[in-house]
């Protein structure tokens, strides 16, 4: 049977919902601008109007030569959907996805944005705020008569936690049940000149990239706590912000796009889990979106590792003050060789100052955010709340559920299918291609059941129990608790 008529047997035989926790919606602009002039105003809109959505700045270029020349990198290039009437129709009209829901197997969406990625980023703070809330307020009107269905997300501007806190609020008001945040915001160096010759920053760099959590330039814990407050989960979707240095060739968009968005979100993750974010929110879900989970896997590895060697417990062995200066001085000059003939007053300079020594911070315990006492602790700390979208096609998502995993934890990876957007060739296929995982091994039916419907469910409900409630999968969802 060809894959573009397995959706719906596939979900008819699984006997659970497939929920899809990040598809594409590909905006009309003209049918949002009233919208926007009436969140702007006229001379606001005009703006937007003059220098159009940031994502669409990222796809102006001159020559190659002129690239190269520069170092401009090159953006996405033909990286909506197909050329096909009805796929193309389909993510620019929700009625018509809606009514495709069942022959395509699956039983709920949640939507994100296509048009207005990099909103985030806009520097203008009137302008930035603005044109979220116009977009909100389209989205709301366009997308509220399906939301049995969709649930379609909204932009919520991060510069600042008020302005974040005020979009929250709006956004709820107008009955929209998923946020999505940027994966971080760009600021002035406040002393640049100091970095100067240190070859850990670019040269003249001015700037750096916060992502909310570790040593962010704000408390965002009031925007946490709002959003739970709201019922919202706390969604992060790559590149509703840009974040200069992901992109670095000037000419080839798939070497620019490899590894993109896992590249993005692993310092967003680690700077929420690091700053104690998900320690302090620990019901609250955050979810990191069209990443793939493998990455997250390796992180949580690695921050075990780093924890048993450097937690403040462990720094002992590493304190070069402990060292037996004598001691060494004899295991030295009685091997001999080149390193003997040294005069003994070089030798004693060299031990102090030759090792990975530089001085350290005024706090040395550099996971005390975490209040862990055990590798099994850090583990379930990290394991709590985040979650991670992976599409149809990454064999990745099995490290979610690897036996080889610390204490038999499971990351929650769930079903993410980017529709609307050029990696899903053809929007029928996305069910069948993810169910391969199943058939071919990668997952069991029990994994994949997780993967489509209990970690979406989950991450949609942590903060709002009732999100299900009205829908058409009310009592499956029910029959969870």
């Amino acid at each position: 049977m060809p894959k573009s008529a397995r959706g719906s047997q596939i979900r008819r035989e699984l006997g659970h919902p497939i929920i899809d926790v990040d598809g594409h919606v590909l905006e009309l602009l003209p049918a949002v601008h009233p919208y926007l002039r009436e969140a702007l105003g006229p001379r606001l809109f005009e703006t937007f109007l003059q220098q159009g959505p940031g994502v669409r700045r990222l796809w102006q270029r001159p020559s190659d030569r002129e690239m190269l020349a520069s170092r401009t990198p090159q953006g996405a290039w033909w990286g909506s959907t197909t050329n096909d009437p009805l796929e193309r129709a389909t993510v620019m009209c929700p009625g018509i996805l809606y009514d495709r829901m069942e022959d395509l197997g699956l039983d709920f969406c949640v939507l994100y944005t296509t048009n207005a990625l990099s909103t985030g980023s806009i520097e203008d703070p009137e302008l930035r705020v603005g044109t979220c809330r116009g977009f909100n307020d389209y989205y709301a009107e366009a997308y509220g008569p399906y939301s049995d269905r969709l649930a379609m997300a909204g932009l919520i501007p991060m510069h600042t936690p008020e302005e974040a806190i005020a979009e929250l609020e709006h956004c709820s008001a107008l009955g929209l049940k998923v946020v999505t945040f940027p994966e971080g915001v760009l600021r002035p160096i406040e002393k640049p000149e100091a970095n100067a010759g240190n070859p850990l920053v670019w040269p003249g760099q001015r700037h750096w990239f916060d992502h909310f959590g570790f040593e962010s330039a704000y408390d965002y814990d009031p925007v946490w706590r709002r959003t739970a407050e709201l019922g919202f989960a706390v969604t992060f979707h790559g590149q509703m912000a840009n974040r200069p240095g992901m992109y670095t060739s000037a000419n080839n968009y798939s070497f620019n796009h490899l590894g993109l968005f896992a590249a993005m979100m692993l310092p967003l993750c680690k700077s929420l889990f690091m700053g104690g974010v998900s320690r302090k929110f620990p019901q609250q879900a955050f979810a990191f979106l069209e990443c793939g989970v493998s990455w997250a896997r390796q992180l949580m590895l690695d921050s075990i590792g780093h924890w048993e060697k450097r937690r403040l417990a462990s720094l002992d062995r590493l304190d070069p003050r402990h060292l037996d200066f004598d001691a060494l001085d004899a295991l030295v000059t009685g091997h001999g060789g080149p390193l003997s003939h040294v005069p003994e007053s070089e030798r004693r300079r060299a031990y102090e100052t030759e090792a990975i020594d530089c001085g350290g911070p005024d706090e040395p315990d550099e996971w005390k955010a975490l209040e862990v006492d055990s590798a099994r602790a850090l583990c379930e700390q990290f394991t709590g709340g985040f979650y991670f979208g992976c599409e149809a096609d990454d064999r990745g998502v099995a490290t979610a559920f690897s036996d080889t995993n610390p204490f038999g934890t499971v990351l929650r990876a769930m079903f993410s299918s980017d529709i609307g957007h050029w990696d899903v060739e053809r929007i029928e296929e996305v069910v069948p291609e993810a169910f391969e995982l199943v058939e071919d091994g990668v997952l069991t039916e029990e994994q994949f059941r997780d993967f489509t419907f209990t970690h979406p469910v989950a991450m949609l409900r942590s903060s709002n129990p009732h999100f299900f409630d009205g829908t058409g999968l009310e009592s499956a969802v029910k029959e969870l608790a």
